[in-house]
């Protein structure tokens, strides 16, 4: 397992990527995400590192600020088996599932959906500011301008 960091996120990810059917996950492929402080959620990501050396959980990823939030990843056929791991790890119960790219699964549930964003925006309010979130908003529509506009000359 290794780590790797940004500004936004720190990445638990496994030495060996696992092969995925990229369609499975598009259609199955989602995230518990737990809300809890930074040092309870970094404790957390440290007890998962042998599950993901392992195999047992695919991935995971946490925000860098207080308060924070840690993604766990898993197909929806093996969420309640990785809730139950994340739950005799400690995990609270402030928790969502969301899945990664089936949006319409994720509005077949509007108040879970709602809850969810409303949570991870929260989390960024307090971790930020309101100015802080503002200028972050701007430092990443910035950096994707960037590298569209990169792209683009490539291909040029």
């Amino acid at each position: 397992m290794h780590k790797t960091t940004d500004k936004l996120w720190t990445r638990l990810l496994p030495d060996d990527p696992v092969k995925l059917d990229r369609q499975e996950w598009m259609q199955h492929g989602g995230k518990w995400i737990i809300f809890d402080r930074k040092d309870r959620i970094m404790a957390l990501g440290e007890k998962l590192v042998p599950l993901i050396d392992s195999g047992e959980i695919q991935s995971a990823k946490y925000w860098n600020k207080d308060p924070s939030a840690i993604c766990v990843y898993s197909l929806d056929r093996d969420r309640e088996k990785v809730w139950d791991i994340l739950r005799k790890l400690g995990a609270g119960d402030t928790k969502v599932w969301e899945y990664d790219y089936a949006t319409g699964k994720n509005l077949q549930n509007p108040v879970t959906f709602l809850y969810s964003w409303f949570s991870k925006f929260r989390t960024i309010i307090q971790s930020y500011g309101v100015a802080g979130t503002i200028q972050l908003i701007n430092e990443i529509l910035k950096s994707e301008e960037d590298e569209s506009q990169t792209t683009k000359s490539k291909k040029s």
